[in-house]
């Protein structure tokens, strides 16, 4: 019996040993993701209109997106995709390793108070999310540093149409709208851009094992 005892845990520890094995092989085969830069250094303004350096987020993993509020498209669906990303991070437990951030690339008209409001239209929850503005250099210098690619288009009666076409006077009353790039930035805690999702088509089933992945870093 004692010698049939000592087999069966002679073939436990034996299964045990590859099964480990197994795991440090599969560990071994996950690439690291690659760096593509640095998240600036700049300090924004949150919803509640207090200083946010972006440098407050080291030690976190940062998604990242960019949103302007009179968007009528785009927008909406990354913020959409921001929250699918939220809330499976609470249910994977991390959620005090992750840190939610979008900011605006139209501060003119994006207040705090603005995007506080688009917080609560889009039921956002603030306990690891920021919505972030700032001045236009402020905002310029975070969206040189990420490459992305941002133009005020101005409209007059439903038609594009150059600044040109308006006095210095009307130019700051006329109507316009904002091309961005649709993009999502995964950021590992050090403040290095590690992975670039497609904004409003991310596909969270494949965006959350990146997050995890940053996480376990």
């Amino acid at each position: 019996m004692a010698r049939r005892m000592w087999l069966v845990a002679g073939i436990g520890l034996l299964c045990l040993a590859v099964i480990l094995a197994i795991l440090q092989i599969v560990i071994a085969r996950v690439e690291p993701l690659p760096v593509y830069m640095a998240l600036p250094d700049v300090t924004l303004t949150d919803q509640a209109g207090r200083a946010f350096p972006l440098s407050q987020t080291r030690g976190k993993v940062v998604v990242m997106g960019i949103i302007f509020t009179n968007c009528p498209d785009i927008c909406p669906l990354i913020t959409a995709r921001m929250k699918q990303i939220q809330q499976r991070v609470q249910t994977a437990g991390v959620s005090n390793q992750v840190e939610l951030v979008s900011f605006s690339v139209d501060p003119e008209r994006d207040s705090p108070a603005v995007l506080k409001q688009f917080g609560t239209i889009y039921q956002i929850d603030w306990a690891n999310w920021v919505l972030l503005t700032g001045s236009a250099d402020q905002v310029q210098t975070l969206v040189n540093g990420l490459k992305v690619y941002v133009e005020r288009v101005y409209y007059r009666d439903g038609t594009p149409v150059p600044p040109s076409a308006f006095d210095e006077a009307n130019l700051k009353n006329a109507y316009y709208s904002i091309n961005h790039t649709d993009r999502l930035f995964l950021i590992d805690r050090k403040g290095n851009v590690r992975a670039l999702l497609p904004g409003s088509q991310t596909n969270v089933d494949e965006a959350m094992p990146l997050i995890q992945q940053l996480v376990r870093e």
